[in-house]
């Protein structure tokens, strides 16, 4: 394996595992600065009868890597629907605009256009015999 090969898979395996690692790090964050959290952050330090010790700030600070983690992956969706509903309906008579809104309206105008001729064809097809 050459040396350049060697160097760019250490370089990828250190990137999986900096987001691998955020929580981890969170804790050891607040671990190794526990003293200071406790006496300049914490939202709970005028009331030592809590004993919350920094406990409120290392659940914000989880709460955002949660919630960043969220975002990223409802954006990754976002785009892996966008990709799929292009992919699918890719057609002349499809318009796709840059929001999601545009995208479903234009799907469910063309839905609810090709669902009112599906009925008229079925009141004409399945009707009842005319007896007489």
């Amino acid at each position: 394996m050459s040396k350049s090969k060697r160097s760019l898979a250490v370089f990828l395996l250190l990137l999986t595992s900096v987001r691998i690692l955020v929580v981890p790090v969170v804790y050891l964050d607040f671990e190794l600065n526990k003293d200071y959290i406790i006496k300049n952050l914490c939202e709970n330090r005028f009331k030592p009868e809590l004993k919350c010790n920094g406990q409120c700030y290392l659940a914000k600070q989880l709460h955002k890597v949660a919630e960043d983690k969220a975002n990223k992956e409802a954006g990754r969706q976002e785009q892996n629907f966008k990709k799929l509903l292009e992919e699918t309906f890719h057609h002349d008579n499809f318009v796709f605009s840059q929001t999601f809104e545009g995208v479903i309206s234009t799907v469910q105008n063309n839905f609810s256009y090709k669902t009112s001729h599906y009925s008229t064809l079925t009141i004409a097809l399945f009707r009842p015999p005319c007896l007489g």
